[in-house]
């Protein structure tokens, strides 16, 4: 079976980074109001637990806020130095796309992903890139101009009509 489109994107932290500025200001803005009403929440618990003198409900909210502080901050930069190090950006990995009417496959050196359109999270497009997430944080990222089948334009009426549509 031919495929209706195809792309070809090398994965390197330039793209990577351009992702992540992507991301960080389409859903950071909202990310981190929850976590300031959430801390602001447990500061407001920890307060009331000390003025009542509940000495082991303070130390629970309180570790609880550390551990809340550290997930939302400093594992999230942990984790991005771990991709920003891992083989598929280190080594710049090509991914090769090539998309059929009910799925499309992601295809690198050693694997190759059939992915059904309903499980793709959301679709974006940005003047460079599309990005085809498959949750929260992750993402498909697939080069605009590097599409040897197919109009990218008409890509992502096709994607978006996929997406909703199955």
């Amino acid at each position: 079976m031919e495929p209706i489109y195809k792309n070809v994107t090398k994965y390197t932290k330039e793209i990577y980074m351009k992702f992540l500025e992507f991301h960080n200001q389409k859903y950071g803005l909202k990310y981190q109001i929850y976590t300031i009403l959430f801390i602001i929440l447990l500061i407001y618990c920890i307060i009331i637990n000390i003025q009542y003198k509940q000495i082991g409900a303070t130390i629970i909210f309180s570790v609880v806020l550390a551990l809340v502080v550290y997930y939302r901050y400093f594992s999230q930069i942990k984790i991005i130095k771990k991709e920003l190090k891992s083989k598929k950006i280190e080594k710049e990995d090509t991914f090769y796309f090539y998309f059929y009417e009910k799925y499309f496959k992601v295809r690198d050196k050693s694997e190759t992903y059939k992915v059904k359109y309903k499980e793709l999270y959301k679709v974006h497009e940005t003047d460079e890139f599309f990005y085809l997430y498959i949750d929260r944080t992750h993402s498909y990222i697939l080069e605009k101009d590097k599409f040897t089948k197919g109009d990218p334009n008409e890509f992502y009426k096709f994607i978006k009509s996929k997406k909703f549509l199955l």
